[in-house]
């Protein structure tokens, strides 16, 4: 794929000469001629509405956005690399840089690449330590075992949200149960859910699936068994319909099956459908503590576990080291920011606000000279 540069500046340039041939030029020349022209001015307004709409849609941030959306990951890596590549007049700057890293590090944690995704994150982390890149560092932390590390993020990124990161609630209630504290993941799982059921649509939708399974799982783990399968249900409709998220349902829903033949099967056939969604998910989650405890007498299940162990091993040796998470949280500390860094284009935004209100002003201008002056 060819690289895919930051074209702000040519968008801008193009952006504002259009609005002056298809908008100002039709509107001002028929109110200097004194004919409405049949409403043909019109058409060139509502066709530079439409060319700003495509032109949205055809960028590579929203490509790459909606192929993520999609569960196409591979792809949508893709085109992160062929962004981050970019290099001289046109490469991504700054915050719009940020941008590119975090949906990288997405992309890499969705597709298994843990080892990749903690690297993408710590990047993105000395760019902008804000909420979104600590709780990517904290998943991919969280996914390599590394507990004590991802609570740190995790916490940095609670303190900087007034306590409403349902990523973070989710990553501290996981943390909790693979140490044996149900109670406090149920705690924290339930703060997160209800953070994100008041935040929806702004929340994404794995970090509320997580909360719902960690809460499935803490409540089930107390005995708590018709609470669990509420809300067992509620991941089952999270999750409906988005690849990979799939997965984590799935799962809770074997776990939850007891130690009958009948229901051994069943669990082994929605871990063996989670496996095909969303294989690496399968592979941490059977590294947790206390998880799929009915299953691990079975010859079936320690296949599974010595290639969850063999992965783990992998990913240890080729994540960034212990030395390199703590400098780079120990930095964030330093310089956190509670809100996102701005990502659009200052001058791109600045011009698309001046062409809209330029166009309702011609309008009114327009619709008072041929419509309302002469009533």
């Amino acid at each position: 794929m060819r690289p895919i540069s930051d074209q702000s500046q040519e968008f801008t340039i193009w952006l504002a000469l259009l609005w002056v041939a298809v908008v100002a030029l039709p509107l001002l020349l028929s109110i200097a001629l004194g004919h409405p022209g049949g409403g043909l001015p019109l058409l060139g307004v509502i066709l530079w509405i439409g060319i700003l709409r495509v032109a949205r849609w055809m960028s590579p941030a929203a490509h790459t956005d909606a192929l993520m959306r999609r569960g196409r990951f591979a792809e949508a890596l893709t085109m992160c690399d062929a962004a981050l590549a970019v290099e001289g007049q046109n490469a991504w700057m700054g915050t719009r840089r940020l941008a590119w890293l975090n949906r990288r590090t997405t992309a890499l944690l969705a597709i298994g690449r843990i080892d990749e995704a903690l690297s993408a994150a710590l990047d993105a982390l000395s760019a902008c330590a804000d909420p979104e890149t600590l709780g990517n560092c904290a998943l991919a932390l969280l996914y390599l075992n590394r507990y004590e590390e991802a609570a740190g993020a995790a916490r940095l990124a609670l303190s900087l949200t007034r306590e409403r990161s349902v990523s973070s609630h989710a990553i501290l209630a996981m943390m909790n149960l693979a140490r044996g504290m149900p109670a406090e993941a149920e705690a924290l799982a339930q703060a997160g859910r209800l953070d994100a059921r008041a935040l929806l649509p702004l929340v994404r939708p794995e970090h509320y699936v997580l909360c719902l399974a960690a809460l499935a799982r803490s409540l089930r783990i107390q005995g708590k068994r018709t609470q669990a399968e509420r809300f067992l249900d509620d991941l089952r409709d999270a999750s409906k319909g988005r690849k990979g998220l799939r997965a984590i349902a799935l799962v809770e829903d074997a776990d939850r099956l007891v130690d009958t033949p009948e229901n051994r099967q069943q669990a082994f056939a929605r871990l063996a459908s989670a496996f095909d969604e969303w294989a690496d998910y399968v592979l941490w989650y059977v590294e947790q503590p206390g998880t799929l405890a009915t299953l691990r007498d079975d010859e079936r299940f320690a296949a599974m576990e010595r290639q969850a162990a063999e992965r783990l091993e992998r990913l240890a040796k080729q994540a960034p080291a212990l030395e390199d998470v703590t400098l780079a949280l120990a930095s964030a500390r330093g310089d956190a920011s509670p809100r996102p860094a701005r990502q659009s284009s200052w001058q791109a935004l600045l011009v698309q606000v001046v062409t809209l209100s330029g166009t309702l002003a011609l309008l009114l201008w327009w619709t008072w000279r041929f419509f309302l002056a002469g009533s």
